[in-house]
């Protein structure tokens, strides 16, 4: 049956790849990628293991240690994991718990991801390629850390989806996980600058994460290598112990997810008309009420919206960690990236409407009424979150002549990502968790078409606002008072164009596109 299971997940995947040329582009990239990443490791480690092996085995700790806590926090915090294998799909199959476990871990090798987790702490033994004995256990211990990824991240997940069957904790954990997400770049930025500093603590690093689950069979062969027998014994009684509680732990999760799968539960009927109520009974009005309730009561939107509280957050953290003109440009960009997400964050709307897409279709609602009212739902929304993230860039900023460069400039991405995505969702969906489900799942196939399609958009918000762009650069640099109100004027006039161009395109590809659409949103594709 566990082979059963792992040729099942190997069924799903080539079929996944026949059915979606955009997931089969996706794999062949994801592999290239990673397969360039892996030669790499590869190549220094071995460099590190023969010309300097002292600091090679904390390396290789550390690496690897990280790699396993990716897989407890990342498929949870971004994307989940594929829902063709969940273990409620298997409820009404006599299979037994502790087999359907394991079959369902040992599925989580069969892909890009988990096949080059495995690889990598495998390749992590090439550290000790002046200790033969230490190389043979790392072997080993490789694989054990990489089940001990698996488990983890499936118990995560598992966990995750129980505790989000409330609205309300749903709401909240969609702001809170995104959170750790935000301080990767200036971490990685302060790992860099203190390279030297941090190298000399490696090893107590490398130690203190051996008695961690994610670093606690990566540990043994380090301490192996150094002669350390009484710490390498203690690894190893750790990663058993370790090993046993995450299996316990999937295995609980998994028995309850058979018996009793999770059940969001709605909250109280809403009285009234809510926010329609608070527009013009117009089309566009109407339209506007509804995305606006999504807004607030959709945890797939608060996922947008959880993005503001972090980047004031980075803000108030990276003033006091740099100085000078990298304090400066670091609030400035996070004040311009505010806006242009906040706009793209529609390029998805009929895709999170699903079959209630098809109310547009059968009460007749026009394109202009669609993308006008999904735009001013938007706007209710983006724009006071916009304006306090300026004033909060310009008091940090510090410099009164980059205030209006600042506004113009954020309005004016804004009002060009707002255009786009509307012109964009009316052109191309692509696949979003349906209504009802976990915020942190993507549906499989999703990933490459979902990716293209973002990086267009991205790079169509940059080429529109490149003017805009051009002129706060020189604003910067000068910090002309002219230049700025000419910033002020132009990011306006310009975004309002774009705005107007996109939301007037994606009109009439909606009205030409109406039945295309809703055929993509039930197939949601």
């Amino acid at each position: 049956m566990v082979a059963h299971l792992i040729r099942l997940r190997w069924a799903l995947l080539v079929n996944g790849l026949r059915r979606s040329p955009w997931q089969l582009v996706g794999v062949i990239l994801g592999g290239v990628y990673v397969a360039g990443l892996l030669v790499l490791a590869a190549a220094g480690l071995t460099a590190l293991g023969v010309t300097a092996p002292a600091q090679a085995a904390p390396l290789a700790v550390i690496a690897g240690s990280l790699v396993v806590l990716g897989w407890a926090v990342v498929p949870v915090l971004l994307t989940g994991m594929d829902g063709s294998m969940e273990p409620q799909r298997f409820a009404l199959y006599p299979i037994k718990h502790s087999t359907l476990a394991t079959g369902l871990t040992l599925a989580g090798f069969v892909g890009v991801p988990g096949l080059a987790t495995l690889l990598f702490l495998e390749l992590s033994s090439l550290a000790y390629v002046r200790s033969l004995l230490a190389l043979l256990i790392n072997v080993v211990a490789a694989v054990g850390a990489a089940l001990m990824a698996q488990l983890l991240a499936r118990t995560g997940i598992a966990v995750a989806g129980m505790v989000a069957t409330r609205r309300g904790v749903r709401e909240s954990a969609s702001v809170l996980v995104f959170l750790p997400l935000f301080f990767i770049g200036p971490l990685a930025g302060l790992v860099a600058a203190n390279a030297d500093a941090l190298l000399q603590v490696a090893h107590t690093a490398a130690v203190m994460l051996g008695f961690t689950p994610f670093g606690s069979f990566l540990g043994i062969a380090a301490a192996v290598a150094q002669g350390k027998w009484l710490l390498a014994g203690a690894y190893t009684l750790l990663s058993a112990g370790y090993l046993t509680l995450a299996w316990w732990a999937h295995l609980a999760c998994l028995r309850r997810a058979v018996v009793t799968p999770p059940r969001v539960v709605s909250s109280a009927a809403a009285k009234g008309l809510g926010w329609i109520g608070r527009f013009p009974a117009t089309s566009w009005g109407a339209v506007a009420g509804r995305c606006l309730t999504y807004w607030f009561k959709d945890p797939r939107y608060a996922a947008s919206l959880a993005m503001l509280p972090a980047m004031v957050v980075l803000i108030l953290v990276l003033g006091p960690l740099t100085q000078g003109s990298a304090a400066h440009g670091s609030v400035v960009i996070i004040a311009l990236v505010v806006p242009a997400v906040l706009g793209f964050s529609i390029s998805a709307d009929i895709s999170y409407d699903s079959t209630a897409f098809s109310l547009h279709l059968l009460s007749g609602v026009r394109g202009m009424a669609d993308r006008v009212g999904r735009a001013v739902a938007l706007w209710c929304v983006a724009l006071p979150l916009t304006v306090v993230v300026v004033i909060v860039a310009s008091v940090l900023a510090g410099d009164p002549a980059w205030i209006p460069a600042l506004i113009g400039t954020a309005l004016g991405l804004l009002l060009c990502s707002t255009g786009l995505a509307s012109a964009a969702s009316a052109r191309w969906t692509y696949a979003v968790p349906l209504p009802g489900e976990s915020p942190f799942k993507t549906p499989p196939g999703a990933g490459a078409r979902m990716a293209v399609t973002q990086l267009a958009l991205f790079a169509g918000i940059i080429a529109t606002a490149l003017p805009t762009l051009v002129l706060f650069a020189i604003t910067l640099f000068t910090s002309s008072v002219l230049f700025s109100w000419i910033t002020l004027v132009v990011g306006l006039v310009l975004g309002a164009v774009v705005a107007v161009l996109g939301v007037r395109i994606g009109a009439r590809w909606y009205d030409q596109r109406g039945p295309e659409l809703m055929q993509a949103v039930e197939l949601n594709a």
